[in-house]
């Protein structure tokens, strides 16, 4: 019996609920999203992220914790799926136009009636 693949919008949409399932991302696209094709200094929306965890009250909050899961895990995953683009040696992140032919790449369907 032939193992039957699902629809590539599934693999898709599986994956674009991977990358919001973490707050942290969550916050990162949130903030972003107010500030399109601009480009973001780390440090600043690493301060961002910060506040908006305290606002939350995730508990205490390790800004170096913060500053290098960004910088190491969250921002390297975003840039992959194509929602950012991350300039590292540059210590900037910018949020280029999506490309109208994958509506599924859009982070703002997941922020409707949710709170980052």
């Amino acid at each position: 019996m032939a193992t039957r693949q699902p629809p590539a919008h599934t693999d898709a949409r599986g994956a674009a609920y991977d990358l919001m399932a973490n707050r942290r991302r969550r916050h990162v696209l949130a903030y972003l999203r107010g500030h399109p094709h601009e480009d973001i200094a780390i440090d600043d929306l690493t301060s961002r992220v910060i506040a908006r965890e305290l606002m939350d009250g995730d508990g205490p909050v390790d800004p170096e914790s913060v500053s290098a899961t960004l910088h190491h895990v969250h921002l390297p995953k975003l840039a992959d799926a194509g929602l950012i683009e991350y300039d590292a040696d540059a210590h900037v992140v910018y949020t280029p136009p999506l490309d109208d032919a994958t509506p599924d790449a859009d982070p703002g369907v997941f922020f409707e009636g949710h709170s980052a």
